[in-house]
């Protein structure tokens, strides 16, 4: 028995020798693996600024995340320690960018937009413990991570109310100032190609007589054809004569383009009265349009597959309207998007109802494997409902639909534009579907929050989901 036993302890300490290399070379394996795949996600990350600096991001995550005999380093150290790990290990890690092509589940190299980054990395001469008794001094571990930006499938739901031309109108000159007010009204003029009409001169000029018929021939309009789809040259004079809006900044009874632009917009500002309004830069619709562009210039910065479909409201219904299914042409999105104009179908504003045509839209057409978001903009209140005014319903519409929002696994992420915008119910939204609420402050010059709606789409447009695709 004791020759037995002593011949079994032999074994026994073989086998535990044996286990404990191998373990060594387990955890080894597992370290150089979490190492790279740490640096294939911040490389892939940093790829809207450059292959470069994507590059210099794998480099430095590999060596924040030490496998094998490699040491940690304190973060003060950290420039010290790339310049050790570049030194050591430079010819032992391969990096490569491009596009991930699943069918053939490789990386097509490519500096142009890509989308993906590829890491391998090989440690060399990691000892063993008891194998050197065998002749087996160490081993080489080697590992790959190859990290890549998850498509998204994004809906717009843009606010077309009437209220997205009230930063251009009198109707605001309170809150943004009146000389604001005159210089972005002659610059819609100006827009519009300065035309002239009779003697109308730009700066009003005051005609004390209520008489509609002298006022026209006063101002030379008599035989001059109303150059719009809607409205007469007798229901400008008749506005200018009575509106309460006019009479607040001192321009009551005084006719000219200025008071005539204020005219189009707050009374003629739909597509079918007056679509050239569509070209002009009436405030905050021009914004919007201008973050939209921004959204989609940082959507363009790297190949993600992304695609983008476009919601409004409201309809000419009353209800949401889809102007364009999801779709990886982005130019088309801008256009649309650069022709609407405040109110282009309907004055009110029935944000559930945009919300739903976003929600069915990505019900019916979104991909599987793609990440699924809305993204919310209003400046106003909900309001409109059912085909009619009820602001306490058409609020309950919009937390309905944010519940149906989440149950489906769609966040949203809102957007509050201005003063009259109800942050709120938007941050109420945000919060039900776990996306992310922008508030863009109003009473504020318009090149500020124009600044703040671009910041707002710019980083939606940058916070792209990773997924390690191998």
């Amino acid at each position: 028995m004791t020759v037995l036993a002593a011949f079994l302890l032999i074994v026994m300490f073989a086998m535990i020798a044996f286990s404990i290399d191998i373990g060594n070379k387990i955890v080894a394996k597992g370290e150089i693996q979490r190492s790279v795949d740490a640096a294939a996600m911040a490389g892939a990350g940093m790829l809207v600024e450059g292959s470069a600096n994507a590059q210099a991001s794998v480099v430095e995550y590999l060596a924040r995340n030490p496998a094998g005999t490699m040491t940690a380093v304190d973060q003060s150290q950290m420039e010290t320690a790339i310049a050790e790990f570049l030194a050591n290990h430079q010819d032992d890690v391969e990096i490569k960018v491009g596009h991930w092509d699943a069918d053939a589940q490789q990386v097509i190299e490519t500096d142009v937009r890509p989308s993906t980054v590829s890491v391998a990395f090989e440690l060399a001469d990691q000892p063993f413990f008891f194998a050197k008794l065998f002749g087996q001094d160490s081993f080489t571990v080697r590992a790959e991570a190859i990290a890549s930006y998850q498509p998204r499938d994004i809906v717009l739901v843009l606010d077309l109310s009437g209220s997205m031309s009230y930063d251009s109108q009198f109707y605001h000159a309170s809150r943004l100032g009146q000389t604001a007010i005159e210089d972005n009204l002659e610059q819609i003029y100006e827009e519009l190609g300065s035309p002239t009409f009779g003697n109308m001169q730009f700066a009003p000029v005051y005609y004390s007589t209520t008489k509609t018929s002298k006022i026209k021939n006063y101002l030379g309009l008599n035989g001059v054809p109303y150059p719009y789809n809607s409205g007469s040259w007798n229901d400008y004079i008749n506005y200018v004569k009575s509106s309460s809006t006019l009479n607040s900044v001192g321009y009551k009874k005084k006719y000219g383009y200025l008071t005539f632009m204020n005219y189009l917009l707050e009374r003629r500002g739909s597509h079918s009265q007056t679509p050239e309004l569509a070209n002009v830069s009436a405030q905050p619709m021009q914004s919007v349009k201008d973050a939209v562009e921004t959204f989609f210039s940082y959507m363009e910065e790297v190949d993600t597959d992304d695609r983008v479909g476009l919601s409004v409201y409201n309809a000419s219904n009353g209800n949401g309207a889809l102007e364009s299914s999801l779709t990886n042409d982005y130019d088309l999105i801008r256009s649309l998007t650069h022709g609407f104009q405040a109110g282009h179908y309907h004055t009110y504003t029935n944000i559930g109802a945009g919300m739903t045509t976003a929600r069915l839209e990505l019900n019916t057409n979104a991909r599987d494997g793609a990440y699924q978001m809305i993204v919310l903009l209003t400046d106003g209140n909900a309001n409109w409902v059912n085909g009619s005014y009820n602001q306490y319903a058409a609020r309950q519409y919009v937390l309905d639909e944010a519940a149906l929002a989440a149950e489906a696994g769609y966040p949203i992420m809102t957007i509050s534009l201005g003063a009259d915008a109800d942050q709120t119910l938007m941050q109420q939204v945000a919060d039900i579907t776990g996306g992310e609420h922008f508030n863009i402050p109003g009473g504020q010059a318009v090149s500020s929050y124009a600044s703040g709606l671009k910041d707002a789409f710019e980083d939606i447009a940058k916070d792209r989901p990773l997924k390690l695709v191998k």
